[in-house]
């Protein structure tokens, strides 16, 4: 089977059994979260990642509880091994920047999805967004 099916050639692809014009919001959220998923370099994230694009576009039940949970922990550890900031940062070190720019998909992400009011995938993602710029301070001041 071909990947051009052409079915998508007038602006509209399927989603949840119906057609949908491409520009609707429900194809930017998974759009952004596809993005962030692609640019995430932990093989964990990138799962969870396309568990929530599968609850959002294809219906699937999901309780992400757990992978939050699992975030919130490794923040704690990472926040015992910063300082306080006293300052606003401007990372310089390529690896730092790549994980800030990662954050600010993740930001992107998270307000592309409030439309769907769903809390667990709002606080993952906002936990998500401070791990990450958790690892980039940490990238900074190596």
């Amino acid at each position: 089977m071909s990947i051009t099916t052409k079915t998508g050639d007038k602006g509209y692809s399927s989603i949840l059994g119906r057609r949908v014009k491409k520009d609707d919001r429900i194809f930017e959220a998974i759009g952004t979260l596809d993005e962030l998923q692609s640019i995430v370099e932990d093989e964990e994230i990138q799962k969870d990642l396309y568990e929530i694009m599968g609850e959002i576009g294809w219906g699937k039940t999901l309780n992400i509880k757990h992978q939050t949970s699992k975030i919130e922990e490794k923040i704690n550890k990472l926040e015992k091994k910063l300082k306080p900031l006293t300052k606003f940062l401007i990372f310089k070190k390529e690896k730092a920047r790549k994980l800030n720019w990662t954050r600010t998909v993740c930001r992107r992400a998270e307000r592309s999805v409030v439309f769907l009011e769903n809390k667990n995938i709002l606080i993952y993602l906002n936990r998500l967004s401070d791990y990450i710029y958790l690892l980039s301070r940490i990238e900074e001041e190596k």
